[in-house]
């Protein structure tokens, strides 16, 4: 067991109180007493308890991240942004993949054993962040609008990227249309942004072609397998995926069903991961600044916790970029 508190008061001939108030500099004792026990506390080898410090400071010394996943082409970069910004402050993060481990989380959160945290999953309800947040306590969240004096929310143009997407499709002279959409927060903003386009300009959006892929690779991939092996299926001119990853499964299901992109079918779609640029055809899709939401969501977050900054929202916006998956009906040529 090692040298504790107790042992460094003993071997100082004074009480336990006193020890504490000189080793943590947190009450009067006189230079003599002060020096005999930092002396005695030299000679034992004694060293703080960084919890027991933790605990009488009420901070852990340390931030959260939370989120669906920490790897993957998107949730990369985003960490990525998210620890150059802590690195720069030397402030430790403790990052957590919250599928498997979602009431660990929310056990971190309620015992308040983080300084502040960046949350990334919408299975943690807003009450419950809202209850847990304080100046304690700042929390940063990324997949819902959600604020308060000490919860603040970066987000991206969801809608109005996806209204662009749709704005485009009728811009390049494509009548027929479906979708592949995902789920959650960003999901809903982005159907919702592409069905108001479809709407104010008069796509022809194939009832039976509106797929569910919920923003995985592999669901996606099956669901427009799944569809293409109907033969009562017509293919619509041009299909907009609610992320890369689900565009590039969808171009892949195509292939593998003898169709061509960009020659039987367009693509588009959203996030402009790396593999975007990379993929053959290289994919049409709206840019959105995932390394840069994570730098701000730091930022943020370490703006909160030092200098006390009330919630804020705050909204990155986007662009779209022409690649090789989408063919212009007025062109007929790749753009």
């Amino acid at each position: 067991m090692g040298v504790t508190i107790k042992d460094v008061a003993r071997e100082a001939g004074v009480s336990v109180t006193s020890t504490s108030y000189a080793l943590n500099n947190s009450g009067p004792v006189s230079e003599e007493k002060k020096q005999r026990i930092y002396d005695a506390a030299k000679k034992l080898g004694y060293v703080p308890s960084g919890v027991a410090k933790s605990l009488q400071s009420k901070k852990m010394g340390f931030v959260g991240y939370f989120a669906y996943s920490l790897s993957g082409p998107m949730f990369g970069e985003l960490i990525k942004g998210v620890e150059d910004v802590f690195n720069c402050y030397s402030q430790d993060m403790v990052a957590c993949c919250c599928s498997p481990h979602i009431r660990k989380v929310t056990r971190l959160l309620k015992e308040k054993m983080v300084d502040g945290a960046i949350v990334f999953v919408e299975h943690i309800e807003d009450e419950l962040l809202t209850r847990i947040a304080s100046e304690d306590c700042p929390i940063v969240v990324m997949d819902r609008d959600l604020t308060g004096d000490y919860i603040s929310s970066i987000l991206i143009d969801n809608q109005g990227s996806a209204y662009e997407v749709g704005r485009y499709i009728s811009r390049q002279g494509f009548q027929s249309v479906g979708c592949i959409m995902g789920n959650g927060y960003d999901g809903e903003q982005r159907e919702k942004g592409f069905m108001d386009a479809v709407s104010d300009y008069r796509l022809n959006l194939q009832k039976d072609c509106i797929l569910r892929g919920d923003f995985q690779a592999e669901i996606a991939y099956e669901v427009m397998k799944q569809w293409l092996m109907d033969k009562n299926h017509v293919l619509p001119e041009v299909i907009f995926a609610a992320s890369d990853e689900m565009a590039i499964s969808a171009i892949q299901a195509l292939e593998e069903c003898g169709y061509k992109v960009p020659q039987d079918v367009s693509i588009i779609g959203m996030d402009d991961i790396p593999m975007a640029a990379m993929t053959k055809p290289a994919l049409t899709t709206i840019h959105r600044p995932i390394y840069e939401l994570g730098r701000l969501a730091a930022t943020t977050l370490y703006d909160m916790m030092q200098n006390h900054t009330k919630g804020s929202r705050q909204i990155l916006s986007t662009y779209l970029v022409e690649r090789e998956s989408c063919v212009s009906r007025h062109k007929g040529e790749p753009i």
